[in-house]
């Protein structure tokens, strides 16, 4: 009985698997084009059909174990090439709750719940694929918030799929059909309109625009995830500040618009509440320039934002405006203590913000040179004869140095103390009688001077843009005043009253960097000096050349400011009439002399605009470098060697150190020496030697590279 029943069991089987194999073939037809296949099978297993397409499309298939079907009906009434068998397939996965992901060179066969996560293909192109393959696509939208898109397009997407948003790039994600996507794709072109890119313009007459735009954008802030997805009413729209007028600048769709700008109108609303106070520490300005400044710009911003359009009520309210600011300048710590309404405020703290910055410092060097060159001659001929008896005749030139008169004085009165020789050669012939008398005499004397002179003055002093500097270089010479005595009663009570003046070089300056590469300087440069006594003034005489100007010069350009140039002449001549006149012979009745004077003043000026502290620390070692190297030489190993006994260090960071540093064993004994005072005492002594030793010991003396020690050789 049992072996009866497997065998019609066996019999079933067979016959229901001959039926669904005849139901799963497909006529195969051949045309000019290729292969085609007619498909018709009715309740057909799955894993069958799979591999008939696989024979069909060429194409490689992996099968998920969960993939299982007995129901597969596919009804064909015209051949189908490759491709279509292909998209064919695809629909009947879908229909039953499978999906085809492509990976690589094969096609896994997956349920659709798991395709989203089996590394979908990422498309860009909207029209390179279609049909029933699941792909994953990103989808910018121009105008309108994606935020709002997601709901609508949610409902279309099957479970299996995903629709995300991307709020900081505006764009979608979407990994469904391909044929759903583009369904998707036109119905986001539609809502995406251009009514978004409408503007208004809302005119705020309380309210600081830049704050009612941080205060909305407060509204949309990323909610507490931190996805920085905009929401609420501004996230159709864009809001900006106009803070020139005061204004919003509204741009979105009219339904956006409409609801924020209710709520402008609402909070654009006098400020009830009492300003805040705020210490602001300057860290490059002036705090009482500062101040003054700031408070003429509060009283200007109160004016235009109380006063536009508002007749003669509008200075009542800027009056009351200005009145709720108030700034004061503490000079000790170089700060502004503000009080103010919160939008005020923040208008002063950019102001601040703006001024308060590093200012450029600016090097000035000038140069003041003066050559001069000066010649003289003089050639004169003297002469005397006769007695005192009978009469004394004499040609007398007293101009150039010693004169035949005062030879003449001195032998009458036999002295001779008087007698004086000028400069250059000086010669006399002359005759006496038997009682030692002069009968007669001559003298000739003759002179030739060249001076020259080249004086070089270079003041140079660095100040601060816009900033007056000064420098003198000289003396301060007395000047007498006035004199005066008092006399009566026996009582003599003299006394002399004096000023005093500066006499040398004085250079003043004030720069203003005009552009990136250009300053323009406002100069008084004034050189003076105490003139040589002549004789004929009363007092002390001095010589002065002043030079005032404003001039522009670019960074590091060397400019002349001004000059003079002198070229004085003088030809004198003495002679005696009609002697002096007489061809050749009459240069022995003259006296001639010439001189010729040039002077060439000239002032030239350089400015170094020193922006950054690098900038400043490089000229500084420069300049120093230009003072040592008056102390040192290279010699032939290219090592420097002093040449006075004590040189300045070769440093400029070292200038400030101590001339006489501390020997290595008095160190070392210091040392020792408080290390057995802390062993001794717990505290401190009240007396004797600082316990600081950082402070007291100087650091140790740089090699000799670089600061040469008393050892090397000095010439």
């Amino acid at each position: 009985m049992k072996s009866a029943l497997k065998t019609i069991i066996a019999v079933v089987a067979l016959s229901l698997a001959l039926g669904v194999h005849a139901q799963q073939q497909a006529r195969v037809e051949e045309t000019g084009d290729g292969k085609t296949w007619t498909v018709n099978i009715r309740n057909a297993d799955i894993q069958a059909f799979i591999n008939q397409v696989a024979e069909m499309t060429g194409k490689n298939f992996v099968v998920d174990p969960r993939v299982r079907a007995r129901d597969v009906t596919v009804i064909s009434n015209k051949p189908l090439t490759a491709s279509e068998v292909y998209e064919l397939f695809l629909s009947v996965l879908q229909v039953h709750g499978y999906a085809a992901v492509p990976s690589g060179e094969v096609i896994k066969i997956v349920t659709n719940t798991t395709a989203k996560q089996s590394n979908l293909p990422l498309t860009e192109n909207a029209g390179s694929v279609d049909g029933e393959e699941l792909i994953t696509q990103v989808i910018p939208v121009d105008n309108s918030p994606v935020e709002e898109l997601v709901p609508v397009l949610r409902p279309l997407v099957p479970q299996y799929g995903h629709l995300a948003a991307v709020g900081s790039a505006n764009a979608l994600i979407i990994s469904d059909h391909a044929d759903n996507i583009q369904r998707m794709r036109a119905i986001i072109n539609s809502l995406d309109t251009a009514e978004s890119d409408e503007v208004e313009i809302v005119q705020l007459q309380h309210a600081f625009a830049g704050n009612m735009v941080q205060l909305l954008e407060e509204l949309t802030k990323a909610d507490a995830s931190g996805n920085n997805r905009r929401r609420g009413l501004q996230g159709a729209a864009t809001v900006v500040a106009d803070e020139r007028t005061n204004r919003l600048i509204i741009k979105g769709d009219r339904g956006t618009r409409a609801r924020l700008i209710p709520l402008v109108n609402q909070l654009d609303t006098p400020s009830s509440a009492a300003g805040g106070v705020q210490v602001v520490r300057l860290s490059h300005g002036d705090a009482e320039q500062m101040a003054e400044l700031l408070k003429n710009f509060a009283a200007g911003a109160s004016a235009v934002r109380q006063g536009e359009g508002n007749g003669g009520a509008a200075a009542t309210r800027t009056a009351n405006a200005t009145a709720g600011v108030s700034i004061q300048a503490d000079t000790s710590l170089n700060a502004l203590v503000i009080r103010a309404e919160p939008e005020m405020m923040k208008q002063l703290q950019s102001v601040i913000s703006q001024l308060d910055v590093r200012r450029a410092q600016i090097l000035i060097e000038a140069a003041i040179v003066e050559v001069t060159g000066d010649k003289a001659s003089s050639l004169g001929f003297q002469y005397v004869a006769g007695d005192l008896e009978n009469g004394v005749g004499a040609v007398n030139f007293g101009g150039s140095g010693v004169s035949i008169n005062s030879l003449l004085q001195a032998v009458i009165t036999e002295d001779p103390s008087n007698i004086s020789l000028g400069d250059g050669i000086t010669a006399g012939i002359g005759e006496t009688d038997a009682d030692g008398d002069i009968e007669w005499g001559a003298l000739i004397q003759a002179l030739a001077r060249t001076t020259n002179t080249n004086l070089l003055s270079t003041p140079s002093i660095l100040t601060l843009d816009n900033q007056e500097a000064s420098i003198i270089v000289g003396e301060n010479v007395p000047f007498v005043t006035g004199q005066a005595s008092s006399t009566g009663s026996g009582v003599s009570n003299p006394f002399t009253t004096i000023q005093r003046e500066d006499v040398g070089l004085t250079l003043k300056v004030t720069p203003h960097v005009a552009g990136l590469d250009t300053i323009r300087l406002e100069l008084e440069q004034e050189t003076s000096a105490v003139k040589e006594s002549t004789g004929e003034a009363v007092d002390i005489v001095t010589t002065k050349r002043k030079l005032a100007t404003t001039v522009l010069a670019d960074d590091r350009e060397t400019i002349a400011l001004g000059g003079l140039i002198t070229d004085d002449v003088q030809d004198s001549v003495i002679k005696v009439p009609i002697l002096g006149d007489i061809p050749l012979l009459g240069v022995l009745f003259r006296s001639t002399s010439k001189s010729h004077v040039k002077r060439n003043l000239m002032v030239f000026i350089k400015p170094t605009v020193l922006a950054s502290n690098d900038r400043l620390v490089d000229m500084t070692r420069e300049k120093y470098m230009g003072v040592t190297a008056m102390q040192f030489r290279v010699n032939d190993k290219g090592e420097l060697v002093r040449e006075v006994k004590f040189p300045l260090p070769t440093k400029v960071e070292r200038i400030f150190d101590g001339r006489s540093p501390v020997s290595e064993d008095y160190r070392r004994a210091y040392q020792e020496e408080q290390l057995k005072s802390d062993e001794d005492s717990a505290t401190p002594p009240t007396s004797g030697p600082v316990t600081d030793t950082d402070s007291v010991i100087p650091e140790k003396e740089e090699p000799a590279a670089s600061r040469p020690e008393e050892g090397e050789s000095a010439r």
